[in-house]
């Protein structure tokens, strides 16, 4: 069963598009969903020191707490994925919204630490099922020479999401008791979305994949009558010549062609997983714990975040200029000596200069990663897979959560930064040895079950793949 010349033809006139206004709308609904989807995963770091000190909290009810919005998590990004690759990506990301803004708001009321336990629950399953739809959306939607930047471009926005969090625990959690409840109630405001989100056309490749050949057609001529409106005509479509499966089922990433893709992309989310909330999760917490007032480790937090934004505009200049293989190693290696050296710093200037080399790169990396992984499946499983790996990730943190908690107890401060340095070195050795070069690539020929006939330069004699220039080149003057 071979691929229908349609769904080539599908991908071959999104791909040709040049950059438009369109497509900068089309990226600023992403990022905000992007944006109130952050808030929600850092609200309850933020959160935890005013908990502790409101409810009497210890430290490892602060990780059952934790691990409880991780096992949302997983639940959102592998069942949720699955369920965008059923009924499509548009639907399904407005009821994910819907679902993390109404958690956090059932957060902000939690009368027990019982029902704060099942409100991250409900709010980490709609915070991944969401990022992982707009990740595969975002993928889907625009073109292979500038998929990397849009979505770049849209982190910039979300990443921004983590000093203002920050920032708006620093103002909310020392005044009162319930001063922390405030700090949920801003991230449910992700809920205005709902007013947006129905405008957002739905996936061609998801609807051609699906058999809905004229739905796609119809929302493929609204997208490319908007563009030429802006450039006039259009560069001619020049589809692959390819032949894959019509159809691949969920569990295809399974299968023997599959599995060294699905393998090393969970080993990726878990290790990074592990080093990301190792930090960003815990770092206020530790903090005072290691005698810094609330206060202060509060206003450091926020000060190591402000550098969440500038990592994925980072991100932006290397996202398709550079493979991204390469670029996601060498930034996972940098993360490494950055966090180990934080954890040996005692000076305020030192906490806060290495975190937020941390949280910059951080950032970087992540957002290099959310281009990558949804690259490496077709689009019938492309959702389901991403959160899949995704997921993985999210359910390693239920332990870590108890992980960290116990080299704190038992090792001290510093032995937490090596385990998360360590971390973060796996993932880099990981992502060069097994990772599969994506940048510039079309997506249907992608996928190791493609047999393509490659476009051929007629200078280089090589295998064609889209950069920026020839992006350039195809838009009308």
């Amino acid at each position: 069963m071979t691929i229908r010349t349609d769904v080539a033809m599908v991908a071959a006139r999104i791909d040709r598009l040049p950059a438009s206004t369109l497509h900068r709308n089309l990226m600023l609904i992403f990022a905000v969903a992007l944006f109130f989807d952050s808030v929600d995963i850092n609200t309850l770091a933020s959160a935890a020191p005013g908990l502790i000190k409101a409810w009497g909290l210890t430290i490892h009810h602060i990780a059952l707490v934790t691990s409880a919005s991780f096992v949302g998590m997983f639940f959102g990004a592998t069942l949720g994925g699955a369920l965008a690759d059923r009924f499509g990506r548009k639907p399904s990301l407005i009821a994910f919204i819907a679902i993390s803004s109404l958690g956090s708001l059932a957060t902000a009321f939690a009368p027990t630490l019982h029902y704060l336990f099942f409100a991250r629950i409900v709010t980490g399953f709609g915070i991944s099922a969401g990022m992982v739809t707009v990740m595969t959306y975002i993928t889907e939607l625009f073109p292979a020479a500038t998929r990397g930047t849009w979505l770049s471009k849209a982190m910039v926005i979300n990443l921004s999401a983590i000093p203002l969090t920050n920032f708006v625990a620093r103002l909310v959690v020392p005044y009162g008791d319930n001063g922390w409840r405030f700090v949920f109630i801003w991230g449910a405001l992700g809920i205005i979305l709902l007013a947006v989100l129905p405008t957002l056309p739905e996936s061609p490749r998801w609807l051609a994949h699906r058999g809905h050949h004229d739905k796609a057609e119809a929302t493929l001529r609204r997208i490319e009558q908007r563009v030429a409106d802006a450039y006039g005509m259009l560069p001619e479509p020049q589809p692959l010549d390819l032949s894959i499966d019509t159809r691949a089922p969920w569990t295809a990433m399974f299968s023997r062609t599959y599995l060294p893709r699905t393998l090393t992309l969970c080993a990726i989310w878990l290790l990074q997983t592990l080093g990301f909330y190792g930090f960003e999760a815990w770092v206020p917490t530790l903090l005072v714990q290691h005698g810094i007032t609330l206060v202060h480790s509060l206003t450091y937090f926020t000060l190591i975040n402000i550098g969440a934004p500038l990592g994925a505009l980072i991100a932006v200049f290397l996202s398709d200029q550079y493979e991204r293989k390469y670029t996601i190693a060498l930034v996972a290696a940098v993360i490494a000596v950055s966090g180990l050296l934080y954890g040996l710093s005692f000076e305020p200037a030192l906490i806060v200069g290495f975190g937020f080399l941390v949280g910059m790169f951080v950032q970087t990396f992540a957002t290099l990663l959310y281009s990558y992984t949804p690259e490496q499946f077709p689009t019938d499983m492309r959702n389901g897979a991403t959160g899949f790996a995704y997921g993985a990730g999210r359910l390693a943190n239920v332990a870590n959560a108890f992980v960290i908690a116990g080299i704190y107890t038992n090792l001290g401060y510093i032995a937490v930064f090596c385990y998360i340095a360590g971390a973060w070195l796996l993932t880099a050795m990981i992502t060069l040895m097994f990772g599969p070069k994506t940048t510039g690539r079309h997506l249907e020929a992608l996928h190791p079950s493609a047999e393509t006939k490659p476009l051929v330069s007629a200078m280089s004699g090589r295998p064609h793949v889209i950069g920026r220039s020839e992006a350039t080149k195809q838009s009308p003057s």
